[in-house]
């Protein structure tokens, strides 16, 4: 007879374990995200390129608006502190795009590597972004598979998951 508390307690500690193994792991800024959209390539190509849509993937933390001459976006970072503007070069490159940054001529500037390739067996675009950034805490590995996960939701579905408005049986800080 198998004993139901003992195998639900097993599970448990199994689970708290990977929990624990996974939160303990840090994130690496540099080390690139990767999701697949069902959408053609050329699709995601000109979805990046809109300014409000990199707006909408980065949520609260930037504003991105199209700088004065062609092919050029300016990003302004809330960081907490000082506010942080970086104007980028977007240039189209064998494997994608190319945020470049622009800010110094004599050090590289921030970058951002969105790579687009064909899915397997025909699924859509795998889309990768690498980030290489002077303030890695801007752009994490979290925060760029944030904008990857949201971009693959806009492009399927035209909505963007979220949890605002969403009821729960937890009171908030004003109910207390």
């Amino acid at each position: 007879m198998i004993d139901i508390s003992r195998a639900v307690g097993n599970a448990g500690q199994a689970v708290s374990g990977l929990v624990r193994r996974a939160a303990d792991r840090p994130v690496d800024a540099g080390r690139p995200q990767t999701v697949t959209v069902a959408a053609p390539r050329a699709q995601v190509m000109q979805f990046w390129r809109d300014p409000d849509n990199l707006t909408r993937l980065f949520g609260d933390r930037v504003r991105v608006e199209t700088a004065e001459e062609a092919n050029r976006l300016r990003w302004h970072w809330d960081t907490g502190g000082d506010p942080v503007t970086w104007d980028t070069r977007v240039d189209v490159t064998e494997e994608g795009l190319a945020f470049i940054g622009e800010d110094d001529a004599d050090a590289p500037g921030p970058r951002l590597v969105l790579a687009v390739a064909d899915a397997p067996r025909g699924r859509g675009t795998e889309m990768t972004l690498r980030a290489d950034t002077p303030a890695p805490d801007l752009v994490t590995g979290a925060l760029t598979f944030t904008a990857l996960y949201r971009a693959r939701a806009l492009m399927q579905t035209g909505e963007m998951p979220t949890l605002h408005g969403s009821p729960s049986a937890r009171g908030t800080e004003g109910d207390r």
